[in-house]
């Protein structure tokens, strides 16, 4: 839809909604927009939704990891915020159906907007609207995905002197131990925890579980099953308000995807699990260690487009200090029953309800609306030609002919800028706005890199 026609549709939605909040007692309204790399921009108002839509600086959509920390680059230049246009706005449409009201802040509701050009076509660099339109071409051959996340992160103790130096490094991590799944790492662990899951509970969201992971500071939760859009949104939410709740008890979330050094204690992954249905029937396995031909082609497209897709789920400098296939982090196109070394972990029990295929490749610094968009699109693409699948890979030995996934953020950017199926799949103006934004990323560690003498440098050369 263009604007005129979804601002038209959404209207009686808008004018329903409104009432009902009104009635409840909200009186503020948090709205956000998704930027590239999966965060929200927000601002708070006045309760209030716009039949007509609201103004959106274009330039959030070219806003640099850190807002340019620690170098200055601020934003990337772009076709849709440049020194050439002056940095226009365009316009925000929000979205009725993720209107929530927060729970524990009952005066206060949050709306999801897309982005909409001026000339009424949707923004092709928001990445919701790339997401909906993979998940069309999906739901186009009959079959609908849902989708869980899981996160891992890390929580540290805030000191605000030393974080506004970049002294991360510093932080103390939260509770006193690195065992995994341990009820009493901290005395207020659980406290937080239930405090969390009553919050994501009134927004909506389904907290499956919430743990402690391998490693001082390091936690994880996985969220319930949704509809690839509403995934997606879930997923951010939940990440933000994980955020905002740690700030509250003098903590500070991270989903930085490695902050131990390589090789100690885990990194920070963000399983992706999606199933198939049509209707109510779950369409992806054959019985125990056995899938359906719709199961063997979603997979073959998964598999085939994987390395053309790798820089979405593997997005920054940092995602390749994750990259070790010995700490289940895949390195290379695979896929196995029950697989936890392989890209693709193919699960087929208890029963055919519960199939699905867990992508492990994605760390916690993706942007899950990108990722989702290139599995669906990529899953589709399998229907579509009826692809095959190679045989399954047993256990963690590479096995012959294995493809390997880029090893650095370089390569993989430039496989993706290159790639047709990207340009079919997510459209043109997509694909070099992305790869123009990771371009950018390595700019930036270059620009850093050149003017710092490192301690390799000082312990190697210096005597």
């Amino acid at each position: 839809m263009n604007l005129a026609e979804q601002t038209a549709a959404f209207a009686p939605a808008y004018d329903e909604q409104y009432n009902r909040l009104k009635a409840a007692g909200v009186q503020f309204l948090h709205s956000h927009m998704v930027d590239m790399s999966g965060g929200f921009r927000s601002k708070i108002t006045p309760l209030k939704l716009s039949a007509s839509g609201d103004a959106l600086n274009g330039i959030l959509y070219c806003v640099s990891h850190g807002d340019g920390q620690p170098i200055g680059d601020t934003a990337f230049s772009a076709a849709i915020a440049n020194d050439g246009n002056g940095y226009p706005n365009i316009q925000a449409v929000a979205d009725p159906a993720s209107i929530r009201q927060h729970g524990w802040r009952r005066d206060t509701a949050s709306v999801i907007a897309n982005g909409y050009m001026l000339d009424g076509s949707p923004c092709p660099v928001d990445p919701r609207h790339v997401l909906a339109q993979a998940d069309a071409r999906l739901r186009k051959l009959g079959y609908t995905a849902k989708v869980a996340l899981e996160y891992e992160f890390g929580i540290f103790h805030a000191d605000h002197a030393l974080m506004q130096k970049g002294r991360y490094r510093e932080l103390q991590p939260w509770g006193h131990s690195l065992v995994n799944y341990d009820l009493v790492r901290s005395g207020d662990y659980q406290d937080l925890v239930s405090e969390f899951m009553r919050r994501m509970e009134s927004l909506g969201i389904g907290v499956a579980s919430f743990v402690t992971e391998y490693g001082y500071g390091m936690y994880e939760f996985a969220l319930t099953p949704k509809p690839a859009v509403e995934a997606a949104d879930d997923a951010v939410r939940a990440k933000l308000h994980l955020r905002e709740l740690c700030a509250e008890r003098g903590l500070v979330a991270t989903f930085m995807t490695r902050f131990q050094p390589p090789g100690k204690e885990s990194a920070c992954g963000a399983h992706h699990h999606i199933s198939l249905w049509q209707g109510d029937v779950p369409v992806l396995a054959a019985g125990v260690n056995a899938l359906s031909p719709v199961g063997q082609q979603f997979l073959a497209g998964l598999l085939h487009r994987m390395r053309e897709t790798h820089v979405m789920f593997r997005p920054t400098i940092n995602s390749y200090r994750r990259f070790d296939r010995g700490a289940w982090s895949p390195q290379d196109v695979s896929w196995g029953y029950e697989n936890r070394t392989a890209a693709i972990r193919t699960i087929t029990t208890p029963s055919a309800s519960a199939c699905r295929f867990e992508h492990r490749v994605p760390g916690a610094d993706v942007n899950p609306y990108l990722t989702l968009a290139a599995m669906l699109a990529a899953g589709a693409e399998g229907i579509e030609k009826a692809l095959i699948p190679p045989a399954a890979q047993p256990g963690a030995a590479i096995g012959p002919g294995a493809v390997p996934l880029q090893s650095t953020l370089a390569a993989a950017v430039e496989d993706f800028a290159a790639s047709d199926f990207c340009a079919e799949a997510f459209g043109t103006a997509f694909r070099s706005h992305y790869a123009d934004s990771r371009r950018n990323e390595i700019a930036a560690f270059d620009t850093w890199a050149a003017q710092h003498i490192t301690d390799f440098e000082w312990q190697r050369y210096f005597v």
